[in-house]
């Protein structure tokens, strides 16, 4: 999505002469025909590329194409796919090069099982083959994929073709002389897909690139038994998105270690990579886990609870093993696996499997998952959750008790290992959290993600949440938006941005942004007070403010109040009953004159209602100003209220540079500043790269209050600063253009 987007957005900038030149310039009738035509088509063109954009970008989907791959082949394999879904729904499952249909039924929040047949796993060693499975349905599902072989299982989540990718690394585990296997298919016919193996890959050398081409459906597996040799951190791109399986036949954990078992996952691309992420040690192991965490970038630094690791480079990865809760951050996108052991290490019914950990910007908030149905003694879920909802995150529709739980350091989420019964469950919490399914037998095991977000994090460069500060009656809706940028200024859809709410309405949420790159987040106030809001998304995080205010007395033209905002005069009272026409006069002490503002209001005789008026005059001086409110009834007469109420304005008592208003805006916005004393002030404009793109005032100023208008319709969306500045004061505030 973000490709074609950017795309989208190139093409449109480059192209406004060509669409002047079209829609604007008139050439005759056959040119007014065509103009009409594309106009219709722009439109269209926008419409159905932004109604993707702002679907969210996770595991479920309609549309998929993924493939098993070799497993042991000393013992019959079972291929089975669980198929889940949030509401009731139909689909089909397809594999052109076996000839085989399906069709199959979910109900909501339960699994359905369907049967793969076998030879859906037997491929030819770099050759091309037609063994791609793809499932479509009416409404989204989940799909999760098991490759069952005694003693030598695991499982993998499938993701959705709207997800997949043109970039990818390979991760797996060393080779112990059974094989790595790289699978891949095409999603799209006429794909050119370029490898460049890390080691020698059967005829093709060690970094050398190959190119295959794949058409729609189409697979690729290659498979190289080399011992001790590694095939993660080779690089697979692609002119069109394509899945890409990380497998290996049958390896141990670590080499050398007691025994084997087929470990495989549908990789993450690239851009999907995160730099967050909460591990939890998997149940009955006695000695910890395996990971891995791969780099995307040169000289990315990862830190495990803390401790800054060695630099890495693309496609290089750290191996640690870990015992307990941990948190592994970096600067820059990794993707992080957990791999259980070997049965020898520690002597545990278990071996091998390999799951992949999305980073916690990724978690959902609820999931439906599945044991396999037979021959697994031991089945467990692993969740991760924030600490805000331990005790409340269900399994089965019943709360987890929060005895359960354990701390995981000061990251803020707690981690439960979870015993479970064969069969389908359903989690579900108020905030997103992670979960991760696995079970054991006797040398045996699988386990996969159950679930993620899966948008593009990696490119998200700036998070701007609007408004800054503001004031809202108790009872009343308040929302907040969060704007989500790349580093070109572009907006990313479906990304998650968390809302954590403390002061007087303590609360939290989340929410996806759209295809403007806007995540919307709502809640009530229901104390007076002020509320401090923190928006999030993985490092990136911005604060803004909320004052909570009570409601007026219901009561007729009882209770009114003003304030000053600059030289703006704001009456706020309250009514209730109808009034015909009111307004208010303020009339100028210090100076002869009067001015006059009316409103009008239609009450219905019942409701409380509350009005604003605000009264502005730019050219006031300091001094004392009388006001009186009143009401025109229906005759004609009227009646004042309140005589020789008085609101002062003064010289402002300290500089000041307020918030910039409407933000965002397109394509102007108002700002407002104070200055004590007489001053020489420039006001500025700066880009997000610190460039200067204009100076709004620059000269001197005598001291008071000050409105200027800004005009960006020469600036691109993104986030830009704007600076104050005098000789005794200096400040910096930011405001987001969205086009």
């Amino acid at each position: 999505m973000y490709l074609y987007s950017s795309i989208f957005v190139n093409a449109f900038q480059k192209g406004n002469k060509l669409l002047y030149y079209f829609l604007i310039k008139p050439k005759g009738k056959e040119m007014k025909t065509f103009r009409r035509f594309l106009t219709v088509m722009v439109v269209l063109i926008i419409a159905v590329m932004c109604s993707g954009l702002s679907k969210a970008q996770d595991t479920k989907g309609t549309d998929f194409w993924f493939m098993f791959n070799r497993n042991d082949l000393s013992s019959p394999q079972v291929l089975s796919l669980f198929i889940t879904s949030d509401v009731n729904t139909s689909g089909n499952v397809d594999i052109a090069g076996l000839g085989f249909s399906t069709p199959f039924n979910v109900s909501a929040n339960t699994v359905t099982t369907v049967v793969i047949p076998n030879a859906a796993s037997v491929h030819v060693s770099d050759v091309v083959g037609n063994l791609g499975i793809h499932v479509t349905s009416l409404q989204e599902v989940t799909v999760y994929g098991l490759n069952r072989v005694d003693f030598t299982t695991d499982a993998f989540l499938a993701l959705p073709t709207d997800i997949l990718g043109t970039d990818y690394l390979y991760l797996n585990y060393k080779d112990n002389g059974n094989g790595h296997l790289m699978g891949i298919i095409g999603t799209q016919n006429n794909t050119t897909v370029t490898i460049t193996p890390k080691i020698t890959l059967g005829p093709h050398p060690a970094n050398i690139p190959y190119n295959i081409t794949l058409q729609q459906g189409e697979t690729y597996e290659i498979m190289q038994q080399t011992a001790s040799s590694e095939l993660t951190g080779s690089t697979i791109t692609s002119d069109n998105p394509i899945g890409v399986m990380g497998v290996h036949r049958c390896v141990n954990v670590p080499i050398g270690i007691c025994c084997c078992d087929h470990i495989v996952e549908m990789l993450f691309p690239t851009n999907t990579w995160g730099k967050n992420f909460i591990t939890y040690p998997l149940a009955t192991r006695l000695n910890g886990d395996h990971w891995r965490i791969l780099a995307s970038e040169n000289a990315t630094t990862v830190s495990i609870d803390g401790v800054p690791q060695p630099q890495i480079n693309s496609g290089d990865y750290i191996e640690i093993s870990l015992t307990a809760g941990s948190s592994i951050n970096s600067d820059k996108p990794v993707m992080v696996a957990q791999y259980s052991n070997s049965q020898g290490v520690d002597n545990v019914v278990s071996d091998p499997f390999m799951m992949l950990i999305p980073p916690f910007e990724q978690f959902l908030a609820a999931y439906t998952v599945s044991t396999p149905a037979s021959g697994f003694a031991q089945n467990f879920i692993n969740v991760v959750v924030p600490n805000a909802i331990v005790g409340s995150m269900t399994l089965d529709g019943v709360p987890v008790p929060a005895i359960n739980f354990t701390p995981i350091g000061v990251t803020g989420f707690s981690g439960a290992q979870l015993p479970v019964a064969l069969g389908s469950h359903n989690l579900a919490g108020s905030l997103p959290f992670g979960c991760f399914v696995y079970g054991y037998d006797s040398f045996d095991s699988y386990g996969y993600p159950g679930g993620g977000s899966l948008s593009q994090i990696a490119v998200v460069s700036t998070l701007d949440v609007t408004p800054e500060n503001a004031t809202n009656e108790i009872n009343t809706p308040h929302c907040l938006n969060g704007l989500v940028l790349d580093n070109l200024g572009v907006p990313v859809a479906g990304v998650r941005v968390d809302f954590l709410i403390s002061g007087a309405n303590p609360g939290a949420g989340f929410a996806f942004t759209n295809a403007a790159g806007i995540a919307q987040f709502c809640y009530t106030g229901t104390v007076v007070g002020k509320d401090t809001i923190i928006g999030s998304t993985g490092n990136l995080v911005d604060t803004v403010f909320k004052t909570w205010i009570d409601d007026p007395l219901p009561v007729e033209l009882s209770s009114f109040v003003s304030s000053i905002n600059g030289k703006d005069v704001t009456l706020i009272w309250s009514t209730a009953s109808e009034i015909n026409n009111s307004g208010f006069d303020i009339e100028r002490s210090s100076v002869n004159g009067q001015w006059t503002k009316t409103g009008f209001v239609n009450g219905n005789g019942t409701t409380s209602e509350q009005q604003n008026y605000t009264f502005t005059d730019k050219n006031l001086n300091s001094g004392t100003y009388n006001y009186r409110l009143k009401q025109i009834d229906y005759n004609g007469s009227f009646e004042y209220f309140n005589l020789s109420n008085e609101v002062v304005i003064e010289i402002p008592a300290k500089f000041n540079l307020s918030q910039n208003y409407p933000n965002p805006f397109n394509p102007s916005t108002t700002i407002q500043f104070e200055i004590p004393v007489d001053a020489n002030v420039k006001l500025s404009v700066y880009d997000n790269s610190g460039k200067l793109v204009s100076v709004i005032t620059d000269g001197f100023k005598t001291a008071g209050y000050y409105t200027v208008d800004f005009n960006a319709a020469n600036l691109s969306s993104g986030v830009y600063f704007y600076k104050l500045e005098t000789a005794q004061y200096s400040k910096v505030m930011k405001m987001s253009i969205i086009k």
